[in-house]
């Protein structure tokens, strides 16, 4: 990556490869990131997003980064097999641009939850027609009881439960028609009707895990939550709201706002909430269980060909320069091997694995990549070295 692209002030960055080595983007997201989150992690889990939603990459940078501000400022890592938080690209008809919108998955919704220090647990299930046990009363002997069966049958209820601190518990039941009261009225469901493209939507794709999503959204009426929590479900795309991120990229202090002025589709393919067998939590007096309507969607194998940040397009600032950068583009390829093994190199560098067991367990590989790419060779030498530095 040259140097120009790290130094160019935020608007004029290219596209959302180069914002991933811009300076000033890694500043905007270290001003807002929460205390917790890793800046080097996030920056590798943005580019396995990128490599897992293609579409990203044709998004207005901007608003990639804005989006991905709000992730970072919320404690969640987008795109990832928890299942926190994705960011999805959306065609904004009315300015005739892809931009990014951030939409939290019902899991994120219960980590935030559980960040107010008076949750021990929280947890949501779908309760079908022909499970081993049901028992919903309200009134003066309320109680919940649940355990599912096949779940082959016809879904009658979406619920929420969670147990505080103190001993105490709190939980919503849904009737089925109600969620779907819900999901007629959200603006992304909408949306995707309009343009014929509700095969697409979650709620198709995923539509328990929407549901639960749905449940905890009314279960927080009655929970202590966290700030963090108030401001996923403002921003949170599903649940209606269109953020301006280009606005909150280029000026964090004034907060994510709604942009009024939109008018578009999520892109097919790109929308959905991957569920796993699990819910986040303990498991409650009502012991919900693991989901059995579909397979746990498994996380997109790595393309062949990994994305590479080097190959940019040589700036024009002079013939003498631009003549040596186009000479870089057009240099051999490295072995995608290489680029995997830096990659897990510094995965695991960014995971606090010290640098003397890498250089041992990757000794073959750097070895290789020694005499095959030792540019490559010497930027991970050079990450080692920091390091070793740092420890």
């Amino acid at each position: 990556m040259t140097t120009a692209v790290a130094k160019k002030p935020l608007r004029q960055v290219d596209d959302v490869k180069q914002l991933l080595h811009n300076d000033q983007a890694r500043e905007q997201l270290a001003a807002v990131a929460a205390k917790h989150m890793n800046p080097q992690r996030l920056m590798r889990v943005t580019a396995n997003a990128i490599r897992t939603t293609p579409m990203l990459q044709e998004c207005e940078p901007l608003s990639f980064l804005g989006a991905l501000m709000q992730c970072a400022s919320l404690g969640l890592e987008p795109n990832t097999v928890l299942g926190h938080a994705y960011l999805i690209p959306f065609k904004n008809r009315r300015k005739n641009v892809t931009e990014v919108q951030v939409v939290v998955g019902y899991k994120g919704l219960i980590d935030l939850a559980r960040r107010s220090g008076h949750i021990t647990s929280i947890s949501a299930n779908i309760h079908y027609s022909d499970d081993d046990l049901w028992d919903y009363e309200e009134g003066t002997d309320a109680r919940l009881r649940h355990r599912p069966g096949a779940q082959d049958g016809e879904k009658l209820h979406a619920y929420a439960i969670a147990k505080f601190t103190d001993g105490g518990h709190a939980y919503v039941v849904l009737p089925w028609s109600q969620v779907m009261k819900v999901r007629d009225g959200s603006q992304g469901y909408q949306t995707a009707k309009r343009y014929g493209k509700t095969d697409g939507s979650p709620w198709t794709t995923h539509e328990d895990a929407m549901a639960k999503k749905t449940a905890i959204r009314a279960l927080a009426k009655y929970l202590p939550l966290s700030v963090e929590f108030s401001d996923a479900v403002q921003a949170d795309h599903d649940g209606g709201a269109h953020i301006d991120y280009g606005a909150y990229a280029l000026n964090p202090d004034a907060g994510p706002t709604v942009d009024e002025d939109h008018d578009g589709e999520t892109i097919e393919g790109t929308a959905g909430e991957p569920e796993s067998e699990e819910d986040t939590g303990a498991k409650e007096d009502a012991k919900p269980a693991a989901k059995k309507d579909a397979a746990p969607a498994k996380p997109k194998p790595r393309e062949k060909v990994d994305y590479n940040p080097e190959a940019e397009k040589p700036e024009q600032k002079d013939d003498a320069r631009a003549q040596n950068e186009k000479e870089e583009v057009a240099a051999p390829a490295v072995d995608p091997k290489h680029h995997r093994a830096r990659e897990q190199i510094e995965n695991d560098l960014a995971d606090g694995a010290p640098a003397s067991g890498i250089r041992t367990f990757y000794a073959d590989q750097l070895d290789a990549m020694k005499s095959e790419a030792p540019e490559l060779h010497a930027e991970v030498e050079k990450a080692l070295a920091e390091a070793e530095a740092e420890g």
